[in-house]
């Protein structure tokens, strides 16, 4: 598989990297991300979700990547690094797993983060080694209607 292919594969999974369970109670955030694609070209992607109050970390904002375990987070929510491997719903069986990396930063309303998704070790052939690397700002907007 060439990294286009691979791309186009990932792409429906990346909406999901900063997606989690929709509340009705808590804090409404606007996520905007932006990935580099193989061909260099920016993938940006923006929603607004509600999320419990006082819940935004880099646990929460990657929850959305399915069943995922972390393989290292160090330091607290105002400044993490971390590293997990998630298996994502949807994720083509011949991609294995994604392997997550980054660091982030939550201050006041305002919340940063730098990612890399490589593919798992257990994907192999063309586009095995598929690596793309972004970034993700959000803003607290203020209380969710709640319905």
């Amino acid at each position: 598989m060439r990294p286009n292919q691979t791309a186009s594969r990932l792409i429906p999974c990346l909406g999901l990297l900063l997606a989690s369970s929709w509340v009705h109670a808590g804090d409404l955030w606007e996520i905007t991300s932006s990935s580099m694609g193989p061909d260099g070209k920016p993938m940006p992607y923006t929603t607004t979700q509600c999320l419990p109050s006082n819940a935004m970390d880099p646990a929460t904002a990657l929850g959305g990547m399915g069943s995922c375990t972390f393989d290292q987070k160090s330091g607290t929510a105002s400044a993490v690094t971390f590293a997990m491997t998630c298996k994502t719903p949807g994720m083509p069986a011949d991609l294995g797993s994604m392997r997550v990396t980054g660091d982030a930063s939550l201050s006041g309303n305002n919340f940063d983060m730098h990612y890399v998704i490589t593919t798992g070790p257990q994907a192999t052939g063309p586009g095995s080694d598929f690596k793309m690397s972004g970034t993700a700002h959000a803003v607290k907007k203020g209380p969710c209607n709640t319905q």
